[in-house]
């Protein structure tokens, strides 16, 4: 199973092989900014690419879309669009060194279900 591992905040999870960053972390109560709740359409749950970029899926369009063409100069990703397929070290560039985890489902709304519905 793929690791990722948040630099900043000196934690590894694991991470199904195929799942987002963003539901991987959601899960382990990683604090990555959002208010779509990772349906890719506000752009504020961008990590910084630091080690295991071949096991990361191509730019997206919905990417280019959030951060333009500046992926090759900035590295920074949208967790929401990468799938993992191998092991990854990111930063998450909004969380200062030492950022307290969140408590599971404070300050996020729930993931969607499957097809995009909100769960009951």
């Amino acid at each position: 199973m793929p690791l990722i591992t948040f630099d900043a905040l000196d934690m590894t999870i694991d991470c199904p092989e195929g799942e987002t960053v963003f539901a991987a972390a959601r899960r382990q109560s990683v604090p990555i900014p959002t208010a779509c709740v990772g349906r890719g359409t506000c752009g504020l749950c961008r990590v910084k690419i630091l080690a295991g970029e071949a096991n990361l899926p191509p730019v997206s369009e919905v990417e280019k879309r959030h951060l333009g063409n500046t992926y090759f100069i900035t590295k920074l990703r949208l967790s929401c669009q990468l799938k993992v397929m191998g092991d990854v070290t990111l930063g998450i560039p909004d969380a200062p060194r030492g950022a307290k985890l969140l408590p599971l489902g404070v300050g996020s709304a729930k993931l969607p279900g499957p097809g995009g519905r909100s769960p009951k």
